[in-house]
């Protein structure tokens, strides 16, 4: 994840940042833990989050349809200021935040944040820790309640084990805070989504703020603009694809047909893209799904007929997006983000670049099925306080940096002082000065996110690609088993999925077979399997599709 990516989001909310949840794992005879309490059925969950309250200030050139991402073709004529007045009161307050790019300086000698801070009317001091080592910084600040800053944001990923056990000796609980209509307080907050606040409960209280992100995290990808010079059209069925993958390949012109499909990819075609699945009332991991096993086929059948790029075959992975972006592989799984930024790659010397997402499309007669993704996976937390004061002039500063697109504090937020941190391209959206590469970044946008818009004004034909797609895709998606629920697996099981990712590696490229697969998973139910489904049986509510 560069630092790029994460302004990108950050300033135009058009993906999700997240990370699968993943089958944790392994622990070899051992005891299955404690049954789970505080799963809350959808009206008890309705009780503890906020009201939504739309809150349009510029209206989108694209609106949304059916909950898809509203589009922004064009940067608004005018911003609109959301907050009249500085939120704060003068309250100095630590804050504890990731970065996964380089440290920016710290408040005094930090011009973007003394602007923000004087904007707020309260002071942030900001403690930034390098991403990568984030966790382990985390526990051992959790670990001395007395060393807590007063705003700490955390990655679901990142969560420490047995969070949900300690989260209320260490920070607030907002639920009579914002619960309800009492979030109308605090208008920018109220228009964050319903599915963001349900992933901030724990323990069936309301306890963080949301960064949101988007509905669709993933897409695979082809080159439009290849397929038409050759004269390809999308595939819309399996057997198409094969047929397209085998075309597009001409080894004497350094061409094939695609990457390694699995990652985002072949899962997806077969209905198999979650953790968890309902079946006839039983809960099966993935693994145990004959869709798993038909992905799995299917995909080995691309490597054995030598239509996948061989550096992929040969499991370097990191050269995906070139070999994609120049043209030596035409289909490639990535994630949504990378659409835009692979256009901001290209296009300076390719013009005509044009990659497009292949749509869903049926298979055995069955219709797609995309889960929908966590709409937020990344939180903070207010340290735990008695004093109300100081808990409405957080919420007051979090209602100003959650302003939405089209906004002045949105643009201040994200981009510091135009003139100053940032100026404005041909399209008018802001493009950061040296200044701001060197003190803007993704700080106050972590505490709280805004609602998510696309807004890559920059690439208006993307907005309204990436928006066309994603309605034509809402009519599949649904919510997985488990969805808008914060579950943490006992760590005895953290490693049980693992075996999985290097035997789908070798199944692909034809090194092993079904009866593989047959034997690993008869290990992952031997060896915990079966008591994390009991474990995880304990988390529905009765509210989960009858079959998905």
């Amino acid at each position: 994840m560069t630092r790029r990516s994460l302004l990108g989001l950050v300033g135009t909310g058009v993906v999700a940042i997240g990370l699968p949840a993943g089958l944790s794992s392994c622990s070899s005879g051992q005891a299955a833990a404690p049954p789970p309490t505080g799963a809350l059925s959808s009206a008890e969950l309705a009780k503890v989050i906020p009201s939504y309250l739309p809150r349009e200030v510029v209206p989108p050139d694209i609106p949304s349809v059916d909950g898809s991402t509203p589009g922004f073709t064009t940067m608004p004529a005018e911003l609109v200021t959301s907050v009249p007045t500085p939120p704060g009161s003068g309250g100095k307050y630590t804050a504890m935040s990731p970065a996964w790019w380089a440290v920016p300086p710290g408040l005094a000698k930090n011009s973007y944040y003394q602007a923000v801070n004087e904007a707020l009317g309260t002071t942030i001091d900001f403690q930034v820790s390098d991403g990568s080592a984030y966790a382990d910084k985390l526990q051992a600040v959790l670990a001395s309640p007395k060393d807590v800053p007063d705003w700490v944001v955390m990655p679901s990923w990142n969560i420490p084990t047995r969070f949900q056990q300690g989260v209320g000796a260490l920070f607030t609980d907002l639920t009579d805070h914002l619960a309800g209509d009492k979030v109308k307080k605090y208008p920018n907050l109220a228009a964050l989504p319903s599915e963001a606040w349900k992933f901030c409960v724990f323990n069936g209280r309301l306890y963080a703020l949301p960064f949101p992100g988007g509905s669709l995290n993933a897409a695979i990808f082809y080159r439009k603009d290849l397929f038409d010079s050759l004269g390809l059209a999308m595939p819309t069925s399996l057997e198409e694809f094969t047929e397209v993958a085998k075309a597009a390949t001409d080894p004497s012109k350094n061409r094939w047909g695609l990457e390694d499909p699995w990652d985002n990819g072949s899962p997806f075609l077969f209905r198999n893209g979650a953790d968890w699945f309902l079946r006839d009332g039983k809960l099966v991991s993935r693994f145990e799904t004959e869709e798993y096993r038909q992905s799995l086929e299917w995909t080995a059948s691309l490597f054995a007929a030598g239509v996948v790029h061989p550096d992929s075959v040969a499991g370097d992975q990191s050269g995906s997006k070139d070999r994609f972006e120049s043209g030596q592989s035409l289909i490639a799984a990535d994630g949504a983000g990378g659409w835009p930024e692979a256009l901001a790659r290209v296009r300076p010397s390719n013009p005509t670049y044009d990659q497009q997402p292949i749509d869903f499309f049926p298979v055995d007669g069955e219709q797609p099925w995309i889960p929908r993704v966590a709409p937020a996976n990344i939180f903070s937390f207010l340290k735990k306080t008695d004093d109300e004061a100081k808990i409405a002039e957080m919420l007051a500063v979090a209602d100003f940096i959650a302003a939405p697109f089209g906004t002045t504090e949105q643009v201040l937020v994200n981009y510091g002082v135009e003139g100053q941190h940032f100026t404005r391209d041909a399209a008018g959206a802001p493009e950061l000065t040296d200044l701001g590469q060197r003190e803007v970044t993704t700080t106050y946008g972590f505490l709280v996110g805004a609602p998510v818009a696309n807004a890559r004004v920059q690439f208006p034909d993307y907005v309204r690609d990436s928006t066309a797609y994603e309605q034509r895709m809402a009519p599949f998606m649904a919510d997985p088993v488990f969805y808008g629920q914060q579950i943490q697996d006992p760590p005895e099981y953290s490693s049980l999925g693992k075996p999985f990712v290097d035997l789908a590696k070798d199944i692909c490229r034809g090194r092993k077979g079904m009866k593989d697969l047959d034997a690993a998973v008869k290990t992952w139910r031997d060896s915990g399997g079966d008591e994390l489904r009991a474990y995880r049986e304990g988390f529905l509510t009765g509210d989960e599709p009858a079959n998905t």
